[in-house]
C-alpha cells in the first residue's frame, strides 16, 4: 500500500526517546490455514445448503411478485449460508451467485418494500467462507464477489465538484460503463458499491449487439458493499455484456476514495480532490469489481472548471497521459486520458488541483513531480532519485517500465506515507519535499527510501498483483526490501544496507514475539477490516526480512534472475506465493543449486514467531539447536503445521577468520531440532576467541551462546569494536536484551554489552542500543531509581556527544548526520547541560526571528527542549506558527508540542488533536503519541482516551490502525498491575465483536510483559545502576 509509516524513521524525535511498538497486527484466527472439513462432510453440507436454497427459491418464485417497484429500496441484503472453504493450498473459487436478499432490510429495517427475489444456485462456492463447528447455518458472510462475470473494460466519467468552496456541498457526479465477460451462467450482476447514491432508472444492461437485458430488481447489501442487479433471462457463459449507470459519490475529507484536501495560500483555503483507493475504496468513487484479481482496462475522463479566478489554473491528473479535452456542459472542461493497461481498481488515481511540476524526459518515459506552486521546486530531489531508481530497477529486472509517464504528487492531507498508483504516485507532502536548509537528515534519507519503495511497486504489485489480499506481502514485503536496493542505485555512499536489520528485522521481532502474532501469509481474510489489518509490521518488515534472508542464501544474482523470470511469466496478471517459489527453485536448479525454495520458505511464511538458535562449539565442530522464540502464554496462539520448527540458513564467522561477506550457508532443516557442522578453526574462549553466528544478521532468527562466548564477544567490542561488523554489533546488543525477556541470559550480562558505547561512532549500533535502552527507561520512568538511570545515560552520552558535537560540518556523511540527530536527542533528553543550553539558545533565537535557522539535524530536539523549558505563552506562539512552516517542520513541531511540562497545556493539546480546525486528521495520532511519550503526559493522555473513547471512535471516527498505534504506544509506558487492570476494564466495556478487541489484547500482552520485566529485574537494575555510578 501506501508506504506504511513507522515510528522509527528518524523524522520525528529519535525512537530511543519515544519508544513505541512499531506497526499493528491482529490476533490470528484460532484455526490453522487450509481445509476445515472433510470431503465427505463438505459434500453433505453443500448438498443440504443447496437443497435448502433451491426450495426457498421455488417458494419465493411463486409467492412474491417480481416487480421493478421493489428495487426502490436501496438497502441491505444478508448473506445466506454458503458451504465451502479454501483449497488447502490456493484460494478457492468464489461463488458465482450474489447473496439472496433478506425479507427484512438490515441496513434500514423501516423499509417495507418487498425485497425477496430468486437467485439461482451453482456448484461453485465462496472463496473465503468457512464452516463453523456449531452449526452449518452459522456462517460468516463472504465479502468476495462472484466470478461468473469478469470486467474487461471500464469507461468512467467523474466531475469532482468542489468549486463552491462550501465543503457541505461537495460531491462527485459520475457515470460508469463496464464491458463484462460472462464465464458462467448467472441471473445477476454483482459488483461493489459504497456510500454512493443513484437512481435505479439509470442502471442499464445490454447484450453485445446493443439490445437491452431486462432488469428485474436492483438491491444493495450495505454490509457486504454489494450492488446486485437481477436480470432475465440469465446471462450466458461465453457472451459479452455491458453494464452502465449514473451515480453521485460523496466528496468529503475522510482520506479514503476520492476525497478533498486543503491547504492555506496567503490566508485563502485552497481545495484539491485526490484519491486513495487501496485497499477497498475504489467502490466509494464508482461502482466496480473492487478486488485485485478483477483486472481490466480503463478510460478515465475527469471534468474540471477554470472559468473563475480561483480555479483558472486547475488541472486534472490520472494514471495515463492526457489524450484530449473538450468543453462539457455547465462550463466544465472534460479531460480525457489515454486508455490504461490492464490493472486492478485499487491502482487507479485521480487528482484535481492547481499544482505545478518539475519534469525529466528519458528515452522511454517522462517523470514529473507535482506540488503546490509554493513547494514544487522542493521536489527536485525526489525527481532526481526517482529517475535514477526507476532506471536502476529497469536494468535490475530486465523489464522496462511499461507506461509512457510517471507522475509523483505531494498531497497535503494523506493518510498513509505514499501510494503506488500506476502512473500517478501520491505522497504525504512532507515525504516528497527536500530543502537542504531545513530538511533533517532523517527526512532527506526517508524521501529517497519512500520513492524507492513506491517505484519497486511498479513491478511488485502493479505489473503483477496478488490473487487476493492474503498474499499482500508479495507487494509490500518486496517493496520494503527493494527500497534498499533502489536507494543504493542512487546513493551508494549512504551504505543503507547496513541499516536494514535495525529498521526492519528488529521491529518485526518486536511484534512477532507473541503467540498471537500471525503468519506472513494470512488466513481468513474476508472483509475490508480483515484486509486493512494486513497492512502491518508482519507484512512489511517481516516480509522484507525473510526476502533478504532468501537473497542471501540463494545468492543475489540467483534471486534477481528468478524474480525476472517470475514477473515476465505473470506480467499484467495475478500471482500466488507458490508461483514465486517455483520460479526461484527453477532458477536455482539451472545454476546448479539444489534448493527447494518452497520447502524452506513455507516454514517462514506459514507460521508465526521465529527461532532462537543456541550455538555451542568445540575444537572441531559447531553445534546448533533451534527453539521457538515466544513470550507469554502459548495457549493463546494458533498451532503450526511445522511444530514451530524452521529451515534455517546458518552462517558463522570467528575471531580467527573474520569474514563478513559470502559466508558459507549451513542448513538446519525443519525436521531437525539440532545440527552439527565441521568447523576448520580451533576456537578457545579461554583465549578470548569467539564465534559469531548470523553474519550481518541476514537470517530472521536470534542467536544465543554459552556465557563464555558472549563474554569473548563483549570483550572484543571493548578492545576493538571495529573487528565486528556494525550490523552484528547491533545484533549482539539486541539479541542479548531479547534473551533477557526469555530468561535465557542474565540481565547483568546483557547490560555489559553497552559498556563499549563510549567508543562507538557508527549510527547503526547506536540506534539499536538507544532503542534497547529506551525500553529500560520506559520501565523505570516512574520508579525511584530513575535518577540513577539518568546519571548512567549521561555518562554514556557525554563522550560521544563531545566527539560529534551539536553542530555538523559542511558536506558531512549521512552516517554522522543521523548519528548527531540521535546523540543530541539523547543528550538533551537526559539533561546534559551543554546540550540543553545550546538547544534553548537556538530555540529562543528562532522564536524571535525565523531567519535564525536551526540546524536541521538537531531541530527536533531543539524544539522539544525549547518547549520543555518554557511556559504556555511560548507553546501558544509555536502552535500558531506551525501552520506557516514547511510540512516536515510541521511534523517536528507536532511532536515538540507534546514536550510541555504544564499539565493543563497537555490536556488542551489532547482536545486539539481531535479538532479538525486545529490539527489535520492525518496528524492526530502524532499529536496524541507526543503527549503519551512525555513522562508527565502519559496519564493525561490515558485518562482523556478513557473519558472520550466513544467520541474518538464514533463521532471523530479515528481509524482502527491509528487506535492500535496509540494503544501500543500507551502500553509501552504502562508498568503496573493497576494500569493493566484499567486498560482491561476499558476493553471489557466494548462488545465482544468490536474491531478494537484484538488491539486491546495486543496492548495487554505488552503490559503483562512490562509488569513481569519490572518485577523480575528491578532489583538487578538497581544493583547495576549503583555499581555503574
Amino acid at each position: 500500500m501506501s508506504y506504511k509509516l513507522q515510528s522509527f524513521d528518524g523524522i520525528n524525535e529519535p525512537s530511543s526517546l519515544a519508544t513505541s511498538q512499531d506497526g499493528l497486527y491482529s490476533a490470528s484466527s484460532s484455526r490453522k490455514s487450509g481445509c476445515y472439513v472433510s470431503a465427505k462432510t463438505g459434500f453433505i453440507l453443500t448438498f443440504l445448503a443447496m437443497a435448502t436454497a433451491a426450495m426457498v427459491g421455488v417458494i419465493v418464485t411463486f409467492a412474491v411478485p417480481k416487480t421493478n417497484d421493489a428495487s426502490d429500496c436501496n438497502c441491505g441484503a444478508t448473506q445466506a449460508p454458503v458451504v465451502g472453504g479454501q483449497d488447502c493450498t490456493t484460494q478457492g473459487t468464489p461463488s458465482t451467485q450474489a447473496p439472496p436478499v433478506a425479507t427484512t432490510c438490515p441496513a434500514c429495517p423501516e423499509c417495507t418494500t418487498p425485497l425477496m427475489t430468486t437467485h439461482g444456485m451453482t456448484a461453485s462456492t465462496s472463496a473465503s467462507s468457512e464452516v463453523t463447528s456449531s452449526s452449518p447455518m452459522e456462517m460468516t458472510p463472504s465479502y468476495r464477489l462472484p466470478t461468473s462475470l469478469l470486467p474487461v473494460h471500464y469507461t468512467v466519467i467523474l466531475r469532482p465538484d468542489l468549486y463552491s468552496k462550501v465543503a457541505a456541498d461537495f460531491s462527485t457526479p459520475g457515470y460508469v460503463k463496464i464491458s463484462i465477460n460472462c464465464t458462467e451462467e448467472t441471473n445477476n450482476i454483482t459488483l461493489h458499491i459504497n456510500k454512493i447514491t443513484y437512481d435505479n432508472s439509470t442502471i442499464k444492461v445490454f447484450h453485445a449487439d446493443g439490445n437491452p437485458v431486462n432488469i428485474n430488481m436492483v438491491t444493495e447489501n450495505k454490509q457486504l458493499q454489494f450492488l446486485i442487479v437481477d436480470v432475465t433471462p440469465n446471462l450466458m457463459a461465453g457472451n459479452m455484456y455491458t453494464f452502465e449507470m449514473n451515480f453521485t459519490a460523496e466528496l468529503v475529507d475522510d482520506l479514503a476514495g476520492l476525497y478533498y484536501s486543503t491547504f492555506d495560500r496567503n490566508g485563502t483555503t485552497m481545495y484539491l480532490a485526490v484519491t486513495q483507493f487501496q485497499a477497498t475504496d475504489a467502490r466509494k468513487s464508482f461502482p466496480c469489481f473492487d478486488e485485485p484479481a478483477f483486472k481490466a482496462k480503463f478510460n478515465i475522463t475527469l471534468e474540471r472548471r477554470n472559468n473563475t479566478p480561483d480555479f483558472e489554473d486547475y488541472i486534472t491528473l490520472s494514471n495515463m497521459p492526457l489524450d484530449h479535452s473538450y468543453i462539457a456542459e455547465d462550463g466544465f472542461i472534460a479531460d480525457v486520458f489515454q486508455e490504461t493497461v490492464v490493472m486492478p481498481t485499487y491502482l487507479l488515481a485521480f487528482a484535481v488541483c492547481d499544482f505545478k511540476y518539475l519534469s525529466s524526459v528519458t528515452q522511454n518515459w517522462t517523470m514529473n513531480t507535482y506540488a503546490s506552486k509554493e513547494e514544487y521546486n522542493k521536489t527536485a530531489f525526489a525527481l532526481e532519485v526517482g529517475v535514477d531508481i526507476l532506471r536502476g530497477f529497469e536494468n535490475y529486472f530486465e523489464i522496462p517500465f511499461v507506461l509512457p509517464k510517471l507522475d509523483q504528487i505531494a498531497i497535503p492531507d494523506f493518510g498513509a506515507g505514499a501510494m503506488e498508483n500506476w502512473g500517478l504516485i501520491t505522497y504525504r507532502t512532507q515525504y516528497m519535499l527536500y530543502d537542504p536548509n531545513v530538511t533533517t537528515a532523517g527526512t532527506h534519507r526517508f524521501v529517497a527510501v519512500i520513492v524507492a519503495h513506491e517505484l519497486a511497486h511498479m513491478w511488485f504489485g502493479n505489473l503483477i498483483s496478488p490473487q487476493w489480499w492474503d498474499d499482500l506481502w508479495l507487494n509490500e514485503g518486496f517493496a520494503s526490501f527493494f527500497e534498499y536496493i533502489g536507494v543504493d542505485f542512487t546513493r551508494p555512499e549512504w551504505n543503507i544496507h547496513d541499516a536494514f536489520a535495525i529498521e526492519n528485522m528488529h521491529p518485526a521481532f518486536g511484534v512477532d514475539s507473541y503467540p498471537t502474532s500471525r503468519p506472513i501469509f494470512a488466513t481468513n481474510v474476508n472483509s475490508p477490516n480483515d484486509i486493512d489489518r494486513l497492512f502491518d509490521t508482519i507484512t512489511y518488515q517481516k516480509g522484507a526480512s525473510v526476502i533478504r534472508m532468501m537473497w542471501n542464501f540463494l545468492g543475489p544474482e540467483t534471486l534477481r534472475r528468478g524474480l525476472s523470470k517470475y514477473i515476465k511469466r505473470k506480467e499484467y496478471g495475478n500471482v500466488r506465493h507458490q508461483e514465486l517459489w517455483a520460479a526461484l527453485s527453477e532458477q536455482a536448479k539451472e545454476e546448479g543449486k539444489h534448493i527447494n525454495v518452497q520447502e524452506i520458505m513455507d516454514t517462514w511464511i506459514l507460521q508465526q514467531n521465529y527461532p532462537v538458535v543456541m550455538v555451542t562449539f568445540d575444537s572441531t565442530h559447531i553445534r546448533t539447536m533451534q527453539t521457538r522464540y515466544v513470550l507469554g502464554n502459548t495457549s493463546e496462539g494458533t498451532d503450526s503445521e511445522f511444530d514451530f520448527k524452521w529451515s534455517i540458513p546458518l552462517t558463522f564467522t570467528s575471531s580467527q577468520n573474520r569474514t563478513y561477506e559470502n559466508n558459507d550457508i549451513h542448513w538446519m532443516y525443519r525436521n531437525q531440532t539440532e545440527a552439527t557442522f565441521e568447523w576448520p578453526n580451533t576456537i578457545n574462549n579461554a583465549n578470548d576467541d569467539w564465534v559469531l553466528a548470523n553474519v550481518q544478521q541476514f537470517g530472521y532468527y536470534r542467536v544465543n551462546y554459552e556465557e563464555s562466548n558472549w563474554k569473548a564477544l563483549i570483550k572484543q567490542l571493548t578492545t576493538n569494536y571495529t573487528l565486528i561488523h556494525p550490523s552484528n554489533r547491533a545484533q549482539i546488543i539486541t539479541d542479548l536484551m531479547a534473551l533477557v525477556s526469555l530468561d535465557s541470559v542474565n540481565i547483568s550480562l546483557a547490560l555489559t554489552s553497552l559498556d563499549y558505547l563510549n567508543q562507538e561512532t557508527e549510527f547503526v549500533p547506536w540506534y539499536a542500543a538507544l532503542n534497547e535502552i529506551g525500553y529500560i527507561r520506559n520501565m523505570l520512568l516512574t520508579k525511584a531509581i530513575f535518577g540513577k538511570f539518568e546519571t548512567y545515560m549521561q555518562s554514556k552520552l557525554e563522550i560521544i556527544y563531545g566527539k560529534i558535537g551539536f553542530y555538523g560540518a559542511q558536506d558531512e556523511s549521512m552516517n554522522n548526520r543521523l548519528l548527531r540527530s540521535y546523540i543530541v536527542g539523547g543528550a538533551c533528553y537526559y539533561h546534559i547541560k551543554n546540550c540543553t543550553d545550546q538547544a534553548v539558545l537556538l530555540f529562543d533565537r528562532w522564536m524571535e526571528n525565523e531567519t535564525n535557522l536551526i540546524p536541521p539535524d538537531v531541530k527536533s530536539r531543539v524544539m522539544c527542549t525549547g518547549i520543555r523549558e518554557s511556559r504556555s505563552d511560548t507553546w501558544d506562539k509555536l502552535f500558531n506558527r506551525m501552520a506557516s512552516q514547511t510540512p516536515s517542520d510541521q511534523t517536528i513541531i507536532l511532536s515538540a508540542l507534546g514536550c510541555s511540562r504544564e499539565h493543563w497545556v497537555l490536556e488542551r493539546y489532547m482536545t486539539y488533536a481531535f479538532d479538525d480546525t486545529k490539527i489535520r486528521r492525518q496528524d492526530a495520532r502524532s499529536a496524541i503519541l507526543a503527549v503519551v511519550y512525555n513522562p508527565l503526559g502519559r496519564d493525561i493522555a490515558w485518562n482523556y482516551l478513557q473519558r472520550n473513547w466513544n467520541h474518538i471512535t464514533t463521532v471523530y471516527g479515528m481509524s482502527a490502525g491509528n487506535i492500535n498505534r496509540i494503544l501500543r504506544g500507551l502500553a509501552s509506558r504502562l508498568t503496573t498491575q493497576f494500569q493493566r487492570d484499567e486498560l482491561a476494564r476499558l476493553r471489557d466495556t466494548l462488545g465482544s465483536d468490536s474491531d478494537y478487541i484484538p488491539f486491546f489484547d495486543n496492548a495487554l500482552q505488552d503490559v503483562d510483559l512490562n509488569v513481569a520485566y519490572v518485577t523480575k529485574h528491578y532489583t538487578e537494575l538497581e544493583t547495576w545502576l549503583g555499581a555503574s555510578s
